[in-house]
């Protein structure tokens, strides 16, 4: 077990004179020891596995997670100095119950943490789809390109559709070499989020994937870490005679409703991304129809080529909107679940300490 873990299970161990103290404020929900972070439950393992291999390298975690067991060892030191003189003049010394609000700051941490890299990983995911949509629409425009020309040489049409037709091959390839360069900068973002390398992300993910349709989570049980850093600090501060236990309850009940808030929002937000994609799924299936008619109608020469064009660019444009609701609806899943506080467990509150101290992080007194 770590120093942290026993620090945390144990806050007065070290100290025979403390006491476990617990102030008179409202209890905030936990997390239950078999609770799993929501990418564990989303339905996506790619997308588990990103951000899984993201938080173990990411360098604010690594900070935070040595700074947290740095602290747990100041304490318990200062704990065995001081406690019995504290217990001499005073009595004993109170302690406050359940982790330190550090260490669910932490948690709070690796919440947000999960939700930046799974929205790196919908970009990435997104500008794929969008990709293979644009591939996808440059051989009919090559086959309708090929029609008007042998339709002009039989005298049947003007060189207007062969040339329009050209010109919308140039396009689509100029839209593909677009639509290339955004992948890669998607895969760039991704690799700077997750600390990983791009290539190694490009053979996790592939060259192409859909957007992915993550699973709701029905009736989860919240576990806001962020309310805890709040009840736990204000409870500390009780204790130490620095706020009224009426001052303290104000500001939990202020967080309180700034989260409840947080997530009323992100629940309409999700209805609404899910009648979104519901539309855009309708939408698309028209378009397909239609553009599938204008094609044929084409080729029998019973439409004229303008209706060909309009179709054609609207089912790609369909496409595109379509991929950018069903990730909108997978981004707006992942707001609500972070605003839950689903993105933590109770692992943690006591994580293993870095080997060494992080690079980045401040120089420890």
């Amino acid at each position: 077990m770590t120093v942290l873990a026993l620090v945390l299970s144990c806050a007065a161990c070290a100290a025979p004179t403390a006491r476990v103290a617990e102030p008179d404020l409202a209890p905030i929900e936990g997390a239950r020891a078999d609770a799993a972070p929501w990418w564990e439950e989303a339905g996506d393992p790619v997308l588990a596995q990103v951000i899984a291999q993201g938080l173990a390298h990411d360098p604010a975690l690594a900070c935070q997670a040595w700074t947290l067991h740095a602290d747990a060892e100041r304490a318990t030191a200062r704990r065995r100095q001081l406690g019995g003189r504290m217990a001499g003049l005073f009595g004993k010394v109170p302690v406050l119950q359940g982790a330190p609000a550090t260490a669910y700051a932490y948690a709070a941490l690796v919440n947000r943490r999960a939700a930046a890299i799974g929205e790196a990983y919908l970009a990435v995911r997104l500008a794929q789809a969008r990709l293979v949509a644009r591939n996808a629409a440059v051989a009919p425009w090559k086959d309708n390109t090929d029609i008007a020309r042998f339709r002009r040489e039989a005298g049947l049409v003007s060189a207007i559709d062969s040339a329009l037709g050209g010109v919308m091959v140039d396009l689509d390839a100029d839209a593909v070499t677009q639509a290339q360069a955004d992948v890669a900068l998607a895969f760039t973002r991704l690799a700077e989020q997750t600390g990983l390398d791009a290539d190694a992300l490009v053979t996790l993910l592939g060259e192409g994937g859909p957007v992915p349709a993550l699973t709701d989570i029905v009736a989860p049980e919240p576990r806001r870490a962020g309310l805890m850093v709040v009840r736990q600090e204000q409870g500390q501060a009780v204790l130490a005679g620095k706020a009224t236990l009426d001052q303290a309850r104000a500001a939990l009940a202020s967080a309180t409703a700034a989260s409840n808030i947080d997530i009323d929002s992100a629940t309409k937000a999700l209805a609404a991304a899910h009648e979104l994609v519901e539309a855009s799924a309708r939408t698309l299936t028209q378009a397909d129809r239609t553009v599938r008619d204008a094609r044929a109608g084409y080729r029998a020469g019973a439409e004229p080529f303008a209706t060909l064009y309009v179709a054609e660019a609207s089912a790609l444009a369909a496409s595109e909107a379509d991929a950018t609701a069903r990730t909108g609806l997978a981004r707006a899943q992942i707001r609500l679940w972070t605003a839950q506080g689903l993105g933590w467990t109770l692992a943690d509150l006591a994580p293993a300490a870095p080997a060494q101290a992080p690079s980045r992080c401040p120089a420890q007194p």
